[in-house]
């Protein structure tokens, strides 16, 4: 009896709390990407941005799969909200989920499903990841206008309905520019908000040099080419001005019929330099979702000059490609590769001649003692020897001495001998031999 009697006085205690409004459902959904930055060489934008790592709420862990990339080219760009009407999808970037440790800080309402697992080995959540967009001839003319439908007389914009429309017309004038856009999905497939819209502008890309060739010596391989634009474009360095064409006319729009797609390039010209394999895969697809690495040359900053040089390193084949860069701020491009030159340095340079010999008589013997040399890649040295009225020395030692002294104890009573000493490299299969020492005649001394 008394248990029951606890037992509902419990009861009728919880009972008594009244019970409060329904919470909402916790739905997440990721924070928009911030930026997106662009890099033009050729004819691919290689467009970078940082993966989202918390919801639009701040919450943690991120919920988040996949981020689309958009892209339009145009004068101008399309208002936020129609952006997607006009553009085309450039890149789907698959997000591997967060880490572990992170899916502890705040409980998950709704586990992910198998294709979010699926997703792993992608875009690391708050890393930079960077995708290709690959230009082609229709990504490079102003895209299809933005329609927006005007009610006649109305000073406010009017919802869609059977209100006619009107198509926006960019400025003639303007330069063309690429304009992207970046939206991350939830694993229900749900969108975050857009990213800010990002511009870069599209310049004609400079020509790609020729005429690349390599030279090396025993501590150098140098590489010059051609400017770009051969020597005209040497001596003006800049591109010239288009007249206007005298018979051009207007048409009714009042845009003229042959406008340049793009603007020129500004700035002088200067050059990347970019190590290469032989024989590279095909490039991948720009719509796939896997990130790639933007190329980097093996030059710090761009050339002001055609010209390059770094450390030799010899037998091993080495191909090099040079690309023209102009322009500034948002409009930084580089144009086509030059045709790629390979080079297999080969080490075709002996050490120095080793100096300072000097002999010295002993009982039976003769000690040769020399100055070292200093090259790197020095295997030692040989002895060579002669008897005195025959110009032929021939070599004593078997292998090269790694030490810069020798005692000859094979030396007849009587004879006088002359020396001299010769370095060798470690250039395989026949090393690179230095020039004579000084030579010296002694005689060994007698008891």
């Amino acid at each position: 009896m008394k248990r029951r009697a606890v037992a509902a006085a419990i009861l009728l205690t919880v009972g008594c709390g009244q019970r409060g409004a329904p919470l909402p459902p916790f739905i997440r959904i990721p924070a928009a990407v911030q930026a997106i930055a662009a890099e033009r060489v050729g004819g691919d934008i290689y467009l970078t941005l940082v993966v989202p790592a918390q919801n639009i709420d701040m919450s943690l862990p991120v919920d988040i799969v996949r981020i689309e990339v958009y892209g339009y080219t145009g004068r101008e760009a399309p208002p936020r909200g129609r952006f997607l009407d006009v553009a085309t999808q450039v890149a789907t970037i698959a997000v591997a989920p967060p880490a572990p440790e992170d899916s502890d800080r705040v409980p998950v309402s709704q586990p992910p499903p198998a294709s979010f697992e699926a997703a792993r080995g992608g875009a690391v959540v708050g890393l930079p990841v960077t995708v290709i967009d690959r230009l082609t001839d229709d990504e490079l003319v102003q895209g299809p206008p933005v329609i927006i439908p005007v009610v006649r007389g109305a000073r406010v914009p009017t919802p869609l309905g059977d209100a006619p429309l009107v198509r926006t017309r960019p400025a003639a004038e303007a330069p063309l520019r690429r304009f992207y856009i970046a939206i991350p999905f939830s694993a229900r497939g749900r969108p975050g908000p857009p990213s800010p819209i990002s511009e870069f502008s599209l310049v004609e890309a400079p020509e790609a040099p020729a005429g690349l060739m390599a030279e090396f010596t025993e501590a150098t391989l140098t590489l010059s080419w051609d400017p770009s634009g051969g020597l005209l474009g040497f001596l003006l360095d800049r591109p010239l001005g288009s007249e206007p064409d005298p018979e051009g006319e207007e048409d009714a729009t009042g845009e003229s019929a042959a406008a340049s797609p793009v603007a020129e390039p500004v700035g002088p010209t200067r050059y990347n330099v970019y190590e290469e394999a032989q024989s590279s895969a095909p490039p991948a697809s720009s719509r796939s979702s896997a990130g790639v690495a933007r190329p980097v040359p093996v030059n710090v900053s761009p050339l002001t000059v055609p010209m390059f040089s770094e450390a030799v390193e010899f037998g091993r084949e080495r191909c090099f490609s040079v690309r023209a860069v102009r322009g500034a701020a948002r409009a930084i491009t580089e144009g086509a590769p030059s045709p790629l030159h390979c080079v297999t340095p080969v080490d075709r340079f002996p050490p120095a001649a080793p100096s300072r010999l000097t002999a010295v008589p002993a009982e039976g013997s003769v000690s040769l003692i020399w100055e070292a040399n200093v090259e790197s890649d020095l295997a030692g040295y040989l002895v060579l020897r002669g008897v005195a009225g025959d110009a032929t020395l021939r070599p004593i030692t078997q292998a090269p001495l790694t030490d810069t002294r020798f005692t000859d104890t094979t030396v007849a009573r009587g004879l006088r001998y002359v020396y001299a000493v010769v370095a060798v490299d470690k250039t395989t299969p026949a090393p690179n031999v230095s020039g004579e020492s000084n030579r010296v005649e002694e005689t060994r001394a007698e008891p």
